[in-house]
């Protein structure tokens, strides 16, 4: 990830609160963890891809470029939710949005809507 510290912050609040629901839930014997260390492991690298393939754009990045890779990370984390049975509720949502958009913005984007909303699934 970038070293801006608010986007590792978010991070890193994401993928331990994943960890911990899924925690909890192995906790009851009546509710089966819906998700686990792999699915935890896939979110944290699709993340890791965006963000990488964002730092290999020229700088300032090109606005088309860096919205074709938002849309491919939402792609692709559609794509993780619906393998993953729908993990990504409202907390995620926010806070994988938020992820996106800040690393967008750190490559010069410049937009005030949901860059995400046009290819979101979850």
């Amino acid at each position: 990830m970038p070293p801006n510290p608010d986007i590792a912050s978010i991070r890193a609040d994401l993928l331990d609160e994943m960890a911990a629901y899924m925690e909890r839930c192995a906790e009851d014997p009546d509710n089966e963890p819906p998700y686990g260390k792999a699915e935890i492991d896939e979110c944290a690298n699709i993340l890791d891809a965006y963000a990488a393939a964002i730092d290999k754009l020229s700088k300032p990045a090109d606005h088309a470029a860096i919205m074709k890779e938002v849309e491919r990370v939402v792609v692709a984390l559609n794509e993780f939710d619906e393998r993953a049975g729908g993990v990504i509720e409202t907390e995620e949502r926010e806070k994988l949005c938020d992820i996106i958009y800040l690393v967008a913005k750190d490559a010069g984007l410049q937009a005030d809507e949901d860059i995400t909303e046009q290819w979101r699934d979850w």
